[in-house]
C-alpha cells in the first residue's frame, strides 16, 4: 500500500455508480447550492459513509472563502423551515428539525476540490464532490477505494494547520468502529505528535501531551465521528 500522500499521481475519481449514488443522497437544496456557487461542494466523512454504507452524522461543506460559506448557509437557513444558525470558530452549523446537520466549514477555505482532499489526514476520508460546469465531479485519492474495503489507515502527513493530537484521536474513534490501525500509520502520527511536543515549553512531559492531546483537531468535528469538544463551544452572541 502506498503512504497515502496525495501527490497529483494519486488523484483519483469516484465511480460513476458512486457519485450518483452520493449525490442523490445530498439533500436537493444543497445541490441547488452547490449548482449556484460552484465554489461549494462537499467532502470527507459524508462521502466516506454513504459509499460504505455507515450512519451519516452530518454533511461537511467547503469553500473558497468565508464569505461565500456564510452566504451559503445563510441561503440554506433563509430556505428551511424550524432552522437555526450553530457558529464556532470552525463552522456554521444549519440545524434544521428533523433533518441531517449541514456544516460549512471556514477554518480552512480551498479554492478547488483536490486541495481540499489533499488536507485530509487519512485516505478513507480524502474523497469530495462539487460541480464544475454544470455538472456533479468527484475527486478521491489513488487508494481510497482499496483502503476503506480494507478498512485500513493510512497516514497521508498532511501539510496544514492542525492541532498536533487531532490524528491521534480521530485514529482511536476509527478502531472503535473497526477499523484497522496498522504500525507505520501509528508511528507516524504520533512522530507528530512528538515534533509538536519537543516545539513546546520545557514544561512536564505529560502536561505538554495532554494539552496537545485536549486541542482537538477540527477534522474531528467534520468526519462524522460524533466528537464533540470544547472546540465546538458555539460563539456567544451567533448561535440563531
Amino acid at each position: 500500500m502506498s503512504d497515502g500522500t496525495m501527490t497529483s499521481e494519486a488523484v483519483s475519481a469516484l465511480s460513476q455508480a458512486d457519485l450518483s449514488r452520493v449525490v442523490r443522497r445530498i439533500p436537493s437544496d444543497i445541490r441547488k447550492i452547490m449548482q449556484a456557487k460552484p465554489g461549494v461542494f462537499v467532502a470527507g466523512g459524508f462521502v466516506r459513509a454513504v459509499i460504505a454504507g455507515e450512519k451519516v452524522n452530518d454533511i461537511d461543506m467547503f469553500g473558497p472563502s468565508v464569505a461565500v460559506l456564510s452566504d451559503a448557509a445563510n441561503t440554506l437557513k433563509r430556505d428551511r423551515e424550524n432552522t437555526r444558525l450553530h457558529r464556532t470558530k470552525n463552522a456554521t452549523t444549519v440545524i434544521s428539525l428533523g433533518r441531517t446537520p449541514i456544516q460549512f466549514i471556514h477554518r480552512w477555505t480551498f479554492g478547488d476540490i483536490q486541495s481540499c482532499v489533499a488536507s485530509f489526514d487519512y485516505t478513507v476520508c480524502q474523497a469530495a464532490i462539487g460541480v464544475r460546469d454544470g455538472k456533479f465531479v468527484s475527486v478521491c485519492h489513488r487508494d481510497f477505494y482499496q483502503h476503506l474495503a480494507a478498512r485500513v489507515l493510512v497516514y497521508t502527513r498532511p501539510v496544514r494547520e492542525e492541532e498536533a493530537g487531532g490524528s491521534l484521536l480521530r485514529a482511536i474513534k476509527y478502531v472503535q468502529r473497526g477499523y484497522h490501525l496498522p504500525v507505520n500509520t501509528l508511528a507516524a502520527v504520533t512522530e507528530r505528535l512528538v515534533s509538536a511536543y519537543e516545539q513546546g515549553s520545557p514544561v512536564p512531559r505529560e502536561q505538554v501531551l495532554r494539552g496537545l492531546l485536549r486541542e482537538v483537531d477540527p477534522n474531528l468535528a467534520i468526519d462524522g465521528l460524533d466528537v464533540h469538544d470544547d472546540h465546538e463551544t458555539p460563539i456567544e452572541g451567533l448561535d440563531e
